[in-house]
């Protein structure tokens, strides 16, 4: 559906935003790009419908090359791709019914046709009631909702949100990502949603990419990521575990026999360690855990220490990963870590 091959994008100013990306998005995913301000999301999600001009690279979007579009042929196809913005930009001056009806006069539907459109489109976005107020009579949510179908009036086949809820509170926020969801599934919309907020990427999308230097530094479906994350920066951003446990952990002075468990899918809920620990006969210590509920799905964590001798520990690990469980060992990242300190020391 979104194909981006190659793509780099440097200022006037020399300043360099996107470096070499490739990003595929297939029919009916709802991609989340996530990462720190400054990372190149914006830029990224601007280029798919060339509000921003590439450096060099490639755009595809369901099989035309947006590239080699001129103006009135680009303008035609942008119609296809329906855009939501952080602060709605509606018109002011008009009313829902009349901001809706924009895109649709632009595209010069017939009047008759843009009424029972908008008429539909409202009633979608559960706005029906509120067709003759203004913007200013709006909440945030309200106002975020009414952009939402006025993206959707030319029957797009490409939804792109950027930082689509990042204005709004909580509730807003949650009642928002309800609706994209909803509307996904009804229409079978491909979604590209930029997000600094984890919390976006975990309750809609089913893949999502890390941006940070203007490059994707982890990608993948978000449950394989939530699960094991690689990248520093992707393991900021997911933070499973609260800073005093991490600080907890951190602080250990002995780490051996210390591993992160980490259950997905069906294996979530499933009492693995309980079952662990009557068959081997072996003491855990559980230092943290927590489950993160995901729309593809359940991703547990657990750090345990195991209190056994090595043959048991071992054994007791090959049991769990023959369940079907990932383990890491901490142990381990700690003695790399020191001997990246050593060899760092050593070379001064």
């Amino acid at each position: 559906m979104i194909e981006l091959r190659g793509i780099n994008k440097t200022y006037p100013n020399g300043f360099v935003a996107l470096k070499n990306i490739d990003l595929s998005v297939e029919k009916g995913d709802i991609m989340g790009i996530i990462g720190y301000s400054g990372a190149g999301k914006s830029t990224l999600i601007r280029i798919i419908n060339r509000l921003e001009e590439p450096s060099s690279g490639e755009i595809h979007i369901d099989g035309v090359d947006l590239l080699s579009l001129k103006e009135k042929a680009l303008q035609k196809e942008r119609q296809k791709i329906g855009m939501i913005f952080q602060h709605f930009n509606l018109l002011s001056a008009k009313n829902v019914f009349e901001n809706v009806a924009f895109a649709l006069h632009i595209a010069k539907w017939k009047k008759n046709d843009i009424a029972k459109r908008v008429s539909e489109l409202l009633e979608l976005v559960g706005l029906s009631d509120k067709a003759c107020l203004y913007p200013s009579q709006l909440s945030g949510g309200q106002k975020q909702r009414v952009a939402i179908a006025r993206a959707l009036a030319n029957h797009p086949k490409v939804l792109l949100c950027d930082e689509a809820t990042s204005a709004l509170d909580t509730k807003s926020t949650k009642s928002i990502l309800e609706l994209l969801r909803d509307i996904q599934q009804k229409l079978g919309l491909s979604v590209v949603l930029i997000t600094h907020q984890i919390e976006v990427v975990r309750e809609i999308c089913n893949k999502m990419c890390v941006v940070s230097g203007g490059e994707i530094v982890e990608r993948g479906s978000v449950d394989s990521v939530f699960a094991s994350p690689k990248h520093a920066i992707t393991k900021e951003l997911i933070s499973f575990l609260p800073q005093d446990e991490e600080r907890v952990i951190s602080h250990l002075q002995n780490k051996d026999n210390v591993y992160k468990i980490i259950f997905t899918g069906p294996y979530a809920q499933s009492p693995l360690v309980s079952q662990m620990i009557r068959k081997f006969d072996i003491d855990v210590n559980i230092l943290s855990g927590n489950i993160d509920e995901l729309t593809t799905g359940e991703v547990g964590h657990l750090v345990l220490k195991f209190i056994a001798k090595d043959s048991v520990v071992r054994d007791s690990l090959r049991w769990l990963q023959e369940q079907g469980v990932s383990i890491e060992s901490l142990a381990q990242d700690s003695s790399n870590a020191s001997s990246s300190e050593d060899s760092a020391k050593g070379g001064k």
